[in-house]
């Protein structure tokens, strides 16, 4: 039996999976863990469960609505689902959901789950352009907003989408209980009116779909310009987390603390979904702010995150870490979204003692895909992106395809119960990157080791072409990371009508210094890195461009490059 939803992904068992896959694990005939085999339960039904048998369990703490049981949120999706129901909303509709790291939007995503809707994972910092490229790709028939966050009038956005957009027929808003234009539909007024149905769970499940069923459409952050909808269902979005909590022992125990934006892969993936698949507790926080988020931490105890480098980067750096005794109860911090740099690693080993942090490596297409186990080598975790994730394979292929011996760089390919089925509604481009054997395009330039370790050396289009020979963005990153007045830094090419392209290298700088492209030039070549890599050009900024994930927007800084000419 394999583990994908999805027969046309081609999964097998793999290696990894022929071994004892979890220290619970009796079953010798299957040789896979029973829990690894598709369990044909939507995440309601796992809510429901846990709500009937533990209904007074905490399942969510948000600063800004209060503590929250199973039972609770329960309730509340058994509302909404019922409201759902009267508006017409059901199987294949689909839905934005723009809100912050708040309780409602876990109820809106349950719900709509439950009635075989599809959810849209938009993140808050979206505008009009932003969020109206995905409703018209999408022709999403719901959209679900904040009255205002961080000082902006979501309304206003709404209206303008609505008269733009012809199949959005409802706009729902959360808020403080204000009343909402009359073409909109307050949460708390729709789930009030739904406070007195009956339970009856039978009626509930006539509505559930196939856990194979499209669930979700999360859209790539856009570091190349481009969005796709990446089309998840609920067995992908299981096997997700079933990998991670595999290797670290996860349970239903940990108190997991989200603050990447749940609207975006890893907030949504490793924080909102993780805690329903685990049937643990979450901490929403939703603006990062280095104090707050070290404070809730501490006072809630929790135990494990996922996040970007500046995350890591803002802890490890923050003096409130030391005033709450190094955070002893986060015991995991896995870090994606970009290479981590050496030396913060090392940072992070005396500023947080108690915690293990990992590389985590993942896409939008199949979530967090390759970690550290807690005994990896030291030089492993320092300069590798870590193990596949049990259920998953790996593998790197030169520009015809053919697979290559460790340690020569070529595309990573991945496979498994992960993997999307591919983008919406874009059918040559799906053909183009998921494989009819299974494997997916991943666009990465990566190297695995021996030992089965990757390494991620740069997106492929990243690539700094000069003079015939390719140079690695992320080596060079790493280098002028470690110097001490660099606080964050991307390299780009430049265009160089000699040599194709030249390294040109956007820094960010610790507060009141300065830096001199010479100064950057004797920092490589005191590193011993060979003078083809050396920045040829520095370009001094406050901030770098970012997405929600906390990936760089290359392509922004090469438009800046073209812009300057």
């Amino acid at each position: 039996m394999g583990l994908s939803c999805l027969p046309r992904n081609g999964w097998r068992t793999s290696s990894a999976l022929q071994r004892r896959c979890c220290r619970n694990c009796t079953d010798s005939r299957l040789r896979v863990c029973p829990d690894w085999r598709p369990q044909g339960r939507l995440i309601s039904d796992q809510l429901f469960e846990v709500a009937h048998r533990d209904p007074g369990r905490e399942l969510a703490v948000d600063p800004t609505s209060g503590r929250f049981s199973y039972s609770d949120v329960a309730s509340q999706v058994e509302r909404l689902v019922f409201g759902f129901r009267e508006l017409g909303l059901g199987a294949d509709d689909i839905v934005l959901l723009q809100l912050p790291n708040w309780l409602a939007f876990m109820v809106f995503h349950i719900a709509l789950t439950a009635v075989g809707a599809i959810s849209v994972n938009v993140p808050p910092g979206y505008r009009e352009k932003e969020v109206g490229n995905i409703l018209q790709v999408t022709k999403a028939k719901g959209l679900v907003v904040p009255e205002s966050f961080q000082g902006y009038n979501y309304l206003a956005l709404a209206g303008t989408l609505r008269s733009a957009h012809q199949n959005l027929h409802h706009v729902f808003v959360v808020g403080r209980g204000a009343p909402v234009p009359a073409e909109m539909i307050s949460y708390q007024e729709l789930i009030s009116q739904h406070g007195e149905i009956p339970r009856n769970r039978g009626e509930l499940a006539a509505f559930k779909p196939k856990p194979n069923a499209l669930t979700v459409l999360s859209f790539t952050s856009g570091t190349t310009g481009a969005q796709k909808g990446a089309m998840l269902s609920s067995e992908n979005l299981r096997a997700w987390n079933l990998g991670l909590a595999e290797r670290y022992g996860l349970n239903r125990g940990e108190r997991i603390f989200a603050c990447s934006p749940i609207g975006h892969a890893v907030g949504f993936g490793h924080g909102l979904r993780m805690t329903l698949t685990l049937g643990a507790s979450i901490v929403l926080l939703d603006r990062w702010d280095p104090a707050r988020a070290i404070a809730l931490i501490a006072e809630e105890r929790c135990t494990f995150m996922a996040g970007a480098t500046p995350f890591l980067m803002d802890l490890v750096n923050h003096p409130a870490v030391a005033d709450y005794g190094n955070l002893p109860s986060l015991r995991l911090f896995l870090c994606g979204g970009a290479s981590i740099p050496e030396q913060l690693m090392q940072d992070a080993r005396e500023a947080l003692p108690h915690t293990f942090v990992s590389p985590l490596w993942g896409m939008t297409e199949c979530g967090g895909v390759t970690t550290c186990p807690f005994d990896a080598p030291a030089e492993k975790l320092h300069t590798t992106d870590g193990l596949a994730c049990a259920g998953m394979e790996l593998k790197v292929v030169d520009p015809d395809g053919q697979k290559l011996p460790p340690g020569r760089d070529g595309e990573l390919l991945v496979r498994g119960p992960m993997v999307a089925a591919g983008y919406y509604h874009l059918p040559e481009v799906t053909a183009e990157s998921f494989l009819a054997d299974g494997f997916f395009h991943t666009g990465d330039q990566a190297r695995i080791d021996q030992d089965g370790y990757i390494k991620i050396t740069g997106r492929i289009k990243d690539l700094i072409i000069r003079g015939g020979v390719n140079i690695s963005p992320v080596e060079i990153e790493n280098v002028l990371f470690s110097h001490p007045r660099i606080a964050n830094v991307a390299v780009v090419g430049m265009p160089d009508r000699r040599l194709g392209e030249r390294v040109c290298a956007f820094v960010v700088l610790t507060r009141g210094e300065s830096l001199e492209l010479d100064e950057v030039q004797r920092w490589m070549a005191q590193a011993g890195v060979t003078k083809t890599k050396w920045p040829q050009r520095v370009e001094v900024v406050t901030e770098l461009p970012i997405t929600p994930s906390g990936k760089v927007k290359k392509f922004r800084l090469r438009e800046m490059l073209v812009g300057a000419e």
